[in-house]
């Protein structure tokens, strides 16, 4: 018989907000996360997204309904993003099944394991021991079951870790210059505007 459960004893969230459709800086990026991860001492590593990953104002943005950003971010190994105000019910469940990330809002939370929940939630999940809210907050807080993250701007990335059932860190770092790109995100970027070209042109009847 199975002991219960406890949260965890060590977990990194690697976190990024308000991406706003900007594809460019993506394999940068990306190469700065994989730095952060190898950052994590060997404890388990949650990389999600808080929302305003896509902006209608940005052509590709507009031209696939807010889908560009997050194949992009499936692409990078995303476990979880916030989608809410991104995909609506209809344009959600057309993609759920083209991503392995978990589209994540008010009605769809996720299981990164079982004493950890991703929703978007202002407080603790009933079912779970340990929930990550995918509501941005004015500053990053766990109240020993909710842990909230700051809200971050474009070219920024949060970093909070628990341990022992406590917060023992969190920090907002810059996307260093040195972060060189990474080819296999950058190519994966390429496709994903090329896809979106063509669906412009296909919805001009060009």
């Amino acid at each position: 018989m199975e002991g219960p459960l406890t949260p965890p004893a060590a977990l990194t969230v690697l976190y990024t907000h308000r991406l706003r459709g900007g594809l460019d800086r993506l394999p940068r990026l990306f190469t700065f996360l994989r730095e952060l991860r190898a950052r994590a001492e060997g404890a388990p590593v949650l990389l999600v997204d808080l929302g305003e990953s896509c902006s209608p104002e940005v052509w590709h943005c507009a031209v696939t309904s807010g889908r560009s950003a997050l194949f992009a971010l499936d692409g990078m190994g995303y476990h979880a993003a916030n989608v809410s105000g991104v995909l609506d019910a209809e344009l959600r469940l057309k993609m759920v099944n083209l991503t392995q990330m978990a589209l994540v809002d008010a009605d769809h939370p996720f299981a990164f394991s079982e004493a950890v929940q991703v929703a978007v939630a202002a407080a603790p999940n009933s079912n779970a021991l340990c929930t990550i809210s995918l509501h941005p907050a004015p500053e990053t807080a766990w109240d020993g079951r909710l842990l909230r993250l700051a809200a971050l701007e474009d070219g920024q990335v949060g970093r909070a870790r628990l341990r022992d059932g406590a917060l023992e860190g969190a920090d907002v770092f810059g996307l260093p210059p040195s972060a060189a790109p990474d080819p296999t995100i950058a190519g994966m970027v390429d496709f994903i505007l090329g896809e979106a070209r063509y669906t412009q042109k296909r919805q001009s009847g060009g």
